[in-house]
């Protein structure tokens, strides 16, 4: 009940309320952009057969600028988006962040193995059940090691990069058409 009254009376609570609030309301703004942006790009299809590249692009940087601010509303994310950070390019693409260090297992957990289907093979040679089983050795588990030092919880966690494109591109490639993406 100590940690309610403390948070209750906190000036961050309250300014974080009203940010999330705030990017609530230009969430539905920015929803509603993207619905015309939609609605154009058919018509553009349609008429011409090609997406327009430059609605392509403001669709892309408006729906960076929307995951930004489901990140942060929905507290996965410190990080405020714009205008507190920079607008999202046009051609701008997300890339997952790569694991920090080592993965480490709780070692107090017992991990359920994948099941996995095995079809029965009709070609496998009969086993005599009389001779016993032959056992590789296995070596000894060893000790995991201690997890390395990790950014205490009340820090910001670092924002995926969002990658601009580079020269290496397919110079050929319009926005938003989807032949930019890599396996």
């Amino acid at each position: 009940m100590n940690a309610f009254k403390d948070n209750i009376t906190s000036a961050d609570f309250w300014l974080r309320l009203v940010y999330t609030l705030l990017f609530a309301l230009a969430w539905q703004v920015v929803e509603f952009l993207l619905a015309v942006i939609l609605v154009l790009q058919i018509g553009f299809r349609l008429f011409t057969g090609q997406p327009h590249a430059r609605l392509a692009g403001l669709g892309n940087s408006l729906s960076q600028y929307a995951w930004q601010m489901g990140r942060y509303v929905t507290g996965a994310s410190e990080v405020k988006p714009w205008p507190f950070i920079e607008w999202p390019a046009e051609d701008a693409e997300w890339q997952p962040k790569p694991a920090e260090g080592p993965v480490t297992v709780d070692p107090h957990t017992t991990p359920v193995p994948p099941v996995t289907p095995v079809p029965p093979a009709t070609s496998a040679p009969l086993v005599d059940p009389a001779q016993p089983a032959v056992v590789a050795d296995v070596p000894p588990a060893t000790e995991p090691e201690p997890p390395t030092a990790a950014l205490p919880a009340d820090e910001p966690q670092p924002e995926p990069p969002i990658v601009q494109p580079s020269a290496i591109d397919d110079p050929d490639a319009t926005a938003g058409d989807g032949s930019r993406l890599k396996p």
